[in-house]
């Protein structure tokens, strides 16, 4: 009789847990990421006892057997801030206590930056993620603390500059004629309407053959680069003159030249191209170009320099349709380190007959001295091809136009926000217009969450039975995406919580009828003797 006290007992400790459990869980309804619990029950103490009809078993009370986490996804709360994050599906943050180095698991992603710049929960507990590095933009190495410094971001030099212009293929001639020196019958020589001829040494030699004059023009064609004396390329135009006559285009040389009385002879003449430096308002490069681009690029400190490229139509080749441009890389006085107008570099861009692109586009590499301390010989690849990254070059008969230009070097720049993806990325937002993966944050799974242990403060720790934390990237091996400016609330539901406080309410009180009940019992039996 006494054993149903006991039983009557376990019942009320075992209810009476249970209504804690369930006041916890209500009391937590308003906690971010917090995970409701949920009381288990079991029987236990069974006694065999003898009966008419064999050995048979009676029970003496009941325990709690286990009080389970329900991990299921809770909603998401829609905020203002970028790091407050959530986890949709399975997976944890993890944390480093500051004061023990003791990593902690936590679905409550309140995050925010402390004055040293560490991505922290509310008490302090540090998030951890993986470094991206710079070069390849992937996480490297195994998970640290998230720091970011407010500290102004590190520049980078322009290392490639890409450029995609239209050249327009009917554009005049640019270049002066010079004055013809020594003796013979060429009296004046003009360049032809719609012509280009090229620019460099010309040698005129009339050389008489019978009863007929025969007009040899060798074209020395000169480098843009004054200090290039070589000839690059030698053009020979040849055919009869007489007496008094005006030959427009002569021999397809782009040039109008008159003859006055035959006489065999020798002149030289020079044609002027590009001019590179400010010499006077007249002689300039942008007086000798059909067209100029100008775009900004960085010094090794991050300091701004102009880089100005002009583009010049040289030539047109008879034999196969195609039309040679110069083009040359300047650099002014106040953004050279010589303090003067420096020509950087030139090279031939070449198009067939439709406008394509056909020579000249690959990247060429040149070497810039910028002023101001920066390092010397710069080196920065020019590219008008396809590799530019807007597509190739142009040569049609539409007024000339950049249609697009690119370079990867930037200033320094202050951090202005952060942005975090669904992958985990975290992305610095700098005032130099430049957003910088700079952590992926690190999630855990465990095989059994069920045994972590709750430390308070929305955290968790690993035990035994949990097993060992297994970390990966937000989206990989299992493990969730996570939310940007979303907080997971709690998933505690107040209908079944109060269902659950009704039932161990009577399930106490039912369990409180047996001890009376007893009572009673035990209080008849002794009545008996009286």
């Amino acid at each position: 009789m006494l054993s149903s006290f006991f039983s009557g007992i376990s019942g009320l400790v075992a209810n009476s847990q249970a209504i804690n459990i369930a006041g916890n869980n209500i009391a937590n309804v308003n906690t971010v990421g917090y995970k409701a619990s949920r009381a288990t029950f079991q029987d236990v103490f069974y006694q065999s006892i003898y009966t008419s009809s064999g050995s048979s078993q009676v029970g003496r009370g009941t325990a709690l057997s286990s009080v389970d986490t329900l991990f299921s996804q809770g909603s998401f709360e829609s905020t203002s801030e970028p790091t407050d994050l959530a986890i949709g599906g399975e997976g944890f943050f993890i944390v480093r206590s500051p004061d023990t180095n003791q990593l902690y698991y936590t679905r409550a992603g309140q995050f925010r930056f402390d004055k040293n710049g560490y991505l922290t929960t509310p008490s302090g507990y540090i998030l951890q993620g993986r470094v991206i590095d710079r070069t390849t933009n992937t996480p490297v190495g195994v998970s640290t603390d998230i720091v970011i410094s407010p500290e102004p971001s590190q520049p980078r030099a322009t290392s490639w500059i890409g450029m995609a212009v239209n050249l327009q293929s009917n554009c005049e001639w640019k270049g002066n004629i010079g004055q013809l020196q020594g003796t013979g019958p060429i009296t004046s020589v003009a360049a032809s309407a719609g012509k280009y001829p090229v620019a460099g040494d010309y040698t005129f030699e009339v050389t008489q053959n019978g009863s007929s004059y025969i007009l040899t023009i060798t074209a020395n064609r000169r480098s843009p680069d004054p200090n290039q004396t070589t000839p690059i390329e030698t053009f020979v135009y040849q055919g009869e003159i007489q007496e008094g006559k005006s030959y427009t285009n002569f021999a397809n040389s782009g040039l109008d030249i008159t003859v006055g009385s035959l006489s065999s002879g020798t002149q030289t003449m020079n044609v002027e191209g590009f001019i590179y430096a400010y010499d006077s308002s007249t002689r300039n490069p942008i007086s000798t170009s059909n067209y100029s681009s100008s775009i900004t690029v960085y010094d090794s400190l991050g300091q701004a320099h102009v880089v100005n490229v002009y583009f010049r139509k040289s030539h047109e080749v008879v034999t196969t349709g195609n039309s040679v441009w110069e083009w040359m890389a300047v650099l002014n006085a106040s953004d050279s380190a010589d303090n003067r107008d420096t020509l950087v570099g030139w090279g031939e861009l070449i198009f067939n007959s439709r406008g394509v692109l056909v020579s000249g586009g690959d990247p060429v590499a040149l070497e810039f001295d910028f002023s101001q301390g920066a390092l010397p010989d710069q080196r920065i690849e020019l590219i008008f091809g396809s590799r530019s990254g807007g597509g190739a070059s142009t040569q049609y008969p539409i007024a000339s136009t950049t249609n697009f230009q690119t370079q990867d070097g930037y200033p320094p720049g202050v951090l202005m926000n952060v942005t975090v993806s669904s992958e985990g990325v975290i992305s610095g937002h700098y005032s130099n217009g430049q957003i910088i993966d700079l952590y992926q944050i690190t999630l855990a799974k465990f095989n059994n969450p069920q045994a972590l242990y709750k430390e308070g403060a929305n955290l968790y720790s690993e035990t035994i039975a949990s097993g060992p934390a297994y970390t990966n990237s937000p989206g990989s091996g299992g493990l969730g995406k996570i939310n940007p400016n979303s907080l997971e609330q709690s998933n505690v539901d107040l209908a079944t919580e109060f269902v659950k406080l009704i039932v161990a309410q009577r399930g106490f009180q039912a369990n409180a009828r047996i001890i009376t009940t007893t009572d009673e019992v035990l209080t008849e039996l002794m009545n008996i003797k009286r």
